[in-house]
């Protein structure tokens, strides 16, 4: 009699990974390329449909992955919005409503879901999906963004903190421009802040990056997956800008 001692695939869970063109996809094809069992999560077009922002739907939805596959090891915290004016005095009640429950309660939400099961394995990792403005203001972001994403950095120095010593990584990625439908969302309201075309708002953010260039989806990709291996082993807490230099060496 033989005995398999081959160790069945890490599970990685992935929100807000939707949109084909967007980080959480591109993050979901990195992983399953190193050959992680990955299942996908967003409101459509993902292998599962989950509202990050009810906490049932979560609970739900994890314990079902975590059942199916005996156990999980993995979660991608990618599900976001950026809605509203980047003007203060037009900010309404309800952008601000829709970004907080989406980009901080939905990302606690399904860290307390996940922590249980990752627990349970033993240990794992957890990245979540910032922004630079989660580092610095910007010019032309919502500022509810941008307070949302600094409490998503906040969250996760706090959370490697306590669970740092049960052997749970949790880093954020900082984005800068990405080439993503974001991105034509901030140059258009880049464009209308400074009265300019949307070529000359694209020109303008694109000469405060020092690379030259809007990163792509899989460059960032790769800097969560780093995250999630072996590799970053002495790595949580960490908050990275992937950003083509346009913190400046912040």
């Amino acid at each position: 009699m033989t005995t398999d001692t081959h160790e069945s695939p890490k599970v990685a869970i992935v929100t807000g990974a939707g949109h084909p063109d967007g980080i959480g996809a591109a993050s979901a094809e990195v992983l399953r390329n190193q050959d992680y069992e990955v299942i996908t999560f967003d409101l459509e077009g993902a292998d599962r449909a989950v509202d990050v922002t009810d906490a049932q739907q979560v609970t739900e939805a994890i314990q079902a992955v975590a059942a199916d596959f005996g156990h999980l090891d993995v979660l991608v915290n990618n599900a976001g919005v950026g809605v509203g004016s980047a003007n203060l005095l037009e900010q309404t009640g309800e952008d601000l409503d829709l970004t907080l429950a989406v980009n901080v309660k939905g990302l606690v939400n399904c860290c307390q879901a996940a922590i249980p099961h990752i627990l349970l394995s033993g240990g794992g990792a957890i990245v979540n999906v910032a922004s630079l403005c989660g580092l610095r203001a910007l010019p032309a972001i919502p500022h509810a963004y941008t307070a949302s994403k600094f409490a998503v950095v906040g969250l996760t120095k706090s959370m490697a903190l306590e669970f740092g010593p049960n052997h749970i990584r949790i880093n954020a990625v900082c984005p800068g421009s990405v080439d993503t439908q974001m991105r034509s969302k901030a140059i258009s309201l880049l464009a209308q802040q400074e009265g300019i075309s949307l070529e000359e708002a694209e020109s303008l953010e694109t000469s405060t990056i020092s690379l030259g260039r809007a990163a792509t989806p899989s460059e960032v990709a790769t800097v969560v997956a780093f995250l999630c291996s072996e590799n970053a082993a002495q790595i949580t807490g960490a908050a990275i800008p992937v950003d083509g230099g346009m913190t400046g060496g912040f």
